[in-house]
């Protein structure tokens, strides 16, 4: 069996694994779950050497679930989020220390791994201020490194010319999505040796045998919110019978990786048309069917001549255009 790689994440060298175990999905709006059965994952994903989970202040009852199985699971490393979307003007040190505070207590940790900070309003300047009171608790020790969710090249420049280091930024990328690398993101990140943290990357089995040969409408009939989002994805990204191409290059370079897989190669081509970055897949976990498929991708590797391959059909896309999370802010 293929072993997970792990990645050091800032100065400090915090390993993580390079696949890690996504837990917005117990946010709701992907079925329903029993604390239980989320554990259950939780364990099996982290026997399989995902050692690392993905959490956020956001998600709903997610990092009181994920602080409970750290609790009782050593290996495991919870990365968190801390989200800004109301009161941007106001918020002062005093509130971003209460809510870190909130965050240690909730996943039950002394010291929080990796918070990944997000800020909704660009408009509102004051995020290299939030970011510099994340540095102040970074530097208490009640977090251990600092990254950033969604930030686009200016900004993630602006915080770390502030004094903020930066050791990661969590965005969608994938054969579908280029925005990290199109905007000169994802060098800029290996030049500062950045982590990426990507998700997105299979874009919720988009990217699969599932559809392969399917109707634009078969894709149409969702069952939670990560198939609707990147449906828009897949839409601006170009034609249905464009994103068919991609997934019929992807199959026959799949059938030359014995037991290799469409989501597979799609995620090699991540990892490796990273523009020079390193990069952690970020995979949402409902269950553990694709616990051993998403193992696999670190069997093997693209040859230059399959990657040129991709990127044949990726160079006749239509979008998305822009930096990332552009569209999502509605700055496109």
């Amino acid at each position: 069996a293929a072993a997970v790689p792990t990645l050091a994440i800032g100065k400090s060298k915090l390993e993580v694994s390079q696949l890690i175990q996504g837990y917005w999905q117990l946010a709701g709006g992907h079925g329903a779950y029993t604390e239980a059965e989320a554990i259950a994952n939780m364990r099996a994903h982290l026997a399989a050497g995902a050692t690392t989970l993905d959490t956020a202040d956001i998600y709903g009852p997610s990092e009181l679930v994920v602080g409970k199985f750290v609790a009782e699971e050593k290996r495991a490393v919870a990365c968190t989020k801390f989200c800004c979307f109301q009161g941007l003007d106001s918020i002062d040190r005093s509130q971003v220390r209460a809510r870190v505070k909130k965050q240690l207590s909730r996943l039950q940790v002394p010291q929080l791994p990796l918070v990944a900070f997000f800020w909704s309003d660009y408009g509102v300047k004051r995020y290299t201020d939030v970011g510099l009171y994340l540095t102040e608790l970074k530097e208490e020790g009640f977090i251990r490194e600092i990254g950033v969710t969604n930030f686009d090249l200016t900004r993630v420049k602006a915080l770390v010319d502030a004094g903020v280091p930066v050791a990661s930024n969590q965005v969608q990328l994938s054969a579908l999505d280029r925005r990290p690398v199109q905007s000169g993101m994802a060098r800029y990140c290996a030049d500062q040796g950045i982590k990426l943290v990507a998700f997105g990357t299979v874009g919720a089995g988009l990217l699969s045998e599932r559809a392969l040969g399917a109707s634009s409408a078969q894709w149409t009939d969702f069952d939670n919110i990560s198939q609707r989002m990147y449906s828009g994805t897949a839409t601006r990204f170009g034609s249905w019978s464009l994103v068919q191409s991609l997934l019929q290059t992807l199959a026959a370079i799949a059938k030359e990786h014995p037991g290799a897989s469409i989501a597979n190669v799609a995620q090699r081509y991540v990892l490796q048309r990273s523009d020079g970055a390193d990069v952690a897949l970020l995979v949402g976990v409902r269950n553990t069917r694709h616990i051993a498929d998403n193992v696999r991708t670190f069997s093997f590797s693209l040859s230059d001549g399959e990657l040129a391959a991709i990127d044949k059909v990726v160079a006749q896309r239509s979008g998305p255009k822009g930096d990332v999370w552009d569209l999502e802010r509605g700055r496109a």
